[in-house]
């Protein structure tokens, strides 16, 4: 496949027959190994990471805030530097938690309706922008193997490639999920005398909004995005 025949592929729908049960099994077999087991959530949580930082980030850039630079941490902790005024703060530190999920959704809907190629394309070209605001090796490394991973499904077009998009996908839930679940739970452990630095303590601070409010407001947009997941597995 030459370069340009890549590029006007990928503006061209690619049927997707359905798929037999043993594919999604499959699938949801590979979401579960990436997600799930800890000697794999150890490098696949640092991916959802990123894509949690990149939700800051893209999130504040749509209301003109200034990104100054991402960094991840071995810990699956992260942070995004931004500048900015008035309301866009608090709309740029909400998208953390719920962009993975929402990633996922659109992975799935780009699987479904046959441009899977371009989401891949678009995903990666993301990944590598963003390079200019990583700071630290770990952050570049996780970045850029998993823009050459997305790069390498679209442009070989495996057969199983529209398949590993959406069981990565549905990875990405899981692990919004359980970033979710692991916020809920630093939370709780630290009681009302002494509240965590979070996401939602950060809106509550900002807005006057409990911040269990916001806790369950990640949540909705996340069961929402899974609701979307479901229908287009089943």
């Amino acid at each position: 496949m030459t370069f340009a025949q890549f590029l006007g592929g990928l503006f061209s729908a690619r049927p997707v027959p359905p798929a037999d049960s043993w594919v999604l099994l499959l699938c949801l077999a590979t979401a579960v190994a990436l997600s799930g087991p800890r000697a794999t959530w150890r490098w696949f949580g640092l991916v959802v990471t990123v894509v949690h930082e990149l939700g800051h980030a893209l999130a504040g850039l749509l209301t003109g805030r200034r990104v100054m630079r991402i960094r991840i941490n071995a810990n699956h902790s992260g942070v995004t530097h931004s500048m900015g005024r008035g309301a866009s703060a608090m709309w740029s530190t909400f998208w953390g938690y719920p962009f993975p999920a929402l990633v996922g959704a659109a992975w799935t809907a780009a699987v479904g309706a046959g441009y899977w190629p371009l989401a891949a394309v678009l995903s990666a070209v993301v990944l590598l922008v963003s390079l200019v605001v990583m700071r630290g090796w770990l952050s570049w490394l996780v970045t850029t193997t998993t823009a050459t991973l997305l790069l390498t499904l679209s442009w070989f077009d495996l057969t199983v490639g529209r398949w590993f998009l959406l069981a990565v996908g549905a990875a990405l839930w899981i692990g919004a999920v359980r970033a979710w679940i692991n916020l809920v739970r630093h939370h709780v452990k630290s009681g009302r005398r002494r509240l965590p630095s979070s996401d939602a303590t950060l809106l509550a601070a900002g807005t006057g909004v409990p911040a269990w409010l916001w806790l369950a407001a990640f949540l909705g947009v996340i069961a929402l995005c899974g609701l979307w997941i479901l229908g287009a597995w089943v």
